[in-house]
């Protein structure tokens, strides 16, 4: 067994469980994109190395990335195997990479536009090139980016607690917790109240933003962009829910973790095949219209990191 496909069948992660829904050469290539997605993420948090062991192991993936440096058997021969195999542009890959790099030395995204921009190299760059190996095309772009910003909003918000407590990183931006009063002391000592509901409340309205744009964006994609997708509108529904659960729990995140069961996923999966998938409507959200009271935060919110 390739060491990649080892890597992703022991992974416990959605995007793993949703590959099973593709074809045996399109997920051979997924658990590669895969591997690597998981390798680079466990060398920035992953203890036992030192900054600058990170900072070198990361150096090793740019060259293999960049073909500057001969792979080593395993994981590194695999990833190169599939950049030739599909001609794959390469530059969303070395984003994933810079956007990991920066949280070795975690900064807090001081506005919005910050957020985003983070967003858009962990989870948007996934995105891209995660359509390319399931054999979308390029019109597949912008909805993979609209997604990978709500799935790690989700993720943001759904981990908050934990990333504050073992890696003393915040990804909320500041501007966003002055307005709510919330403080990283309020977030690094768990202080549960209406000022931390609001601001994830906030946070929240921008990932259904995103939501519902990547639906809308899925819609408009022909019939074999779509089945190429599966899995990707697998992972929406998953963490569409995962959203759902935190706003009707008012955002109990310093005492559970969310998640979705594996019946749950298989259904999901399985809505996203027959094609039946529908945004559900949230009514008790308030939409990012409803907060300019505070700021008028759209301008932002729309921008995106066009590197």
């Amino acid at each position: 067994m390739a060491e990649s496909d080892t890597i992703t069948k022991n992974a416990k992660s959605n995007l793993a469980f949703a590959l099973v829904n593709l074809p045996e050469e399109e997920r051979v290539h997924m658990a590669q994109f895969y591997a690597f997605c998981r390798l680079v993420d466990d060398i920035v948090d992953e203890p036992g190395m030192t900054p600058e062991q990170r900072h070198a192991a990361l150096d090793r993936w740019v060259a293999i990335v960049t073909r500057t440096a001969e792979p080593e058997p395993g994981v590194e021969a695999e990833v190169r195997t599939l950049i030739d195999d599909l001609s794959l542009d390469t530059a969303p890959m070395l984003e994933l990479i810079s956007g990991c790099r920066s949280d070795i030395t975690p900064v807090q995204p001081a506005d919005r536009k910050e957020f985003l921009a983070y967003c858009y190299k962990v989870a948007c760059c996934v995105g891209i090139t995660s359509a390319t190996v399931m054999g979308a095309g390029p019109a597949a772009r912008d909805y993979a980016v609209a997604l990978g910003y709500a799935l790690q909003i989700v993720n943001i918000l759904r981990d908050v607690a934990e990333d504050c407590a073992e890696h003393d990183r915040l990804y909320l931006p500041a501007d966003d917790m002055e307005i709510f009063g919330v403080t990283r002391d309020d977030i690094r000592n768990q202080r549960y109240d209406y000022r931390l509901r609001q601001l994830l409340a906030y946070e929240a309205a921008l990932a259904e933003k995103y939501f519902a744009e990547a639906d809308a964006l899925y819609q408009a994609l022909g019939a074999e962009d779509k089945n190429a997708l599966i899995p990707a509108q697998a992972m929406s529904l998953i963490y569409h829910t995962i959203l759902e659960k935190m706003q009707d729990d008012e955002y109990r995140v310093f005492e559970r973790r969310y998640r979705v069961g594996n019946f749950r996923k298989l259904w999901f999966l399985l809505r996203a095949r027959l094609g039946t998938m529908e945004m559900p409507s949230m009514p008790n959200v308030p939409s990012l219209s409803e907060w300019s009271f505070l700021r008028n935060k759209d301008k932002d919110s729309d921008s995106r990191d066009k590197e």
